[in-house]
């Protein structure tokens, strides 16, 4: 979705700063991302991912759900790989000038086909999902891309800004209250069913939309 967006931004000579691929913010400003509301069973990640696509439809709209995520989650999709959730939100917040333009309401959905927990893996939930929209540009192209977007996950502190070294070594023996955990994405793998040629193709190919 981030490289669709990108060429569509290239495409109406639109300048943006570029997104930094390295997390660089204090502990304390990556804190403030926080919600206050993380997922603490498997079950609730499951039913806050699913909402990502069916109610934020975040493919198109960038709203994403901050607390799902580990601030170092590791971002991957068919033509791009980065760590830190400062920059997955930074990116697409910085795109949505295009998108709204290019791709208002009513002319865009995301359709979730799947959602659940991977049956080999205990730590993965797996979407399945669909992405469409008529873009508004002179040449009335279509988009359409089918994919999929493994989420893995692990238990961690509620509070995740960084210990020191030696602050780690010293709690290790020490068990940690559940309270004082959640379940948050270290992993976020994105692919489609088309290359990524063929779906960056889809920008530039003259679409014969039906009379409305």
């Amino acid at each position: 979705m981030t490289a669709v967006a990108n060429t569509l931004r290239q495409r109406m000579k639109k300048r943006e700063e570029d997104v930094s691929s390295s997390l660089s913010s204090s502990p304390s400003s990556l804190k403030k991302l926080r919600n206050g509301n993380p997922a603490r069973t498997v079950e609730m990640l499951e039913r806050r991912i699913a909402d990502e696509f069916r109610v934020k439809e975040y493919l198109w709209t960038g709203d994403i759900d901050v607390d799902l995520f580990s601030l170092k989650c590791v971002f991957t999709d068919p033509t791009l790989s980065f760590t830190g959730l400062e920059t997955f939100r930074d990116n697409l917040e910085s795109l949505q000038p295009s998108l709204r333009r290019i791709a208002p309401e009513g002319k865009k959905r995301v359709e979730l086909r799947e959602c659940g927990k991977d049956e080999d893996s205990a730590d993965v939930v797996v979407a399945k999902w669909r992405m469409v929209g008529n873009l508004q540009l002179p040449w009335r192209p279509k988009i359409d891309i089918q994919g999929e977007t493994r989420f893995q996950f692990r238990r961690e502190r509620v509070d995740d800004v960084e210990e020191e070294e030696e602050e780690r070594e010293r709690k290790g023996g020490e068990e940690e209250d559940e309270n004082e955990t959640c379940l948050r994405v270290v992993s976020y793998r994105e692919t489609w069913s088309e290359t990524a040629s063929e779906a960056l193709w889809q920008l530039v190919t003259p679409f014969a939309h039906e009379k409305e």
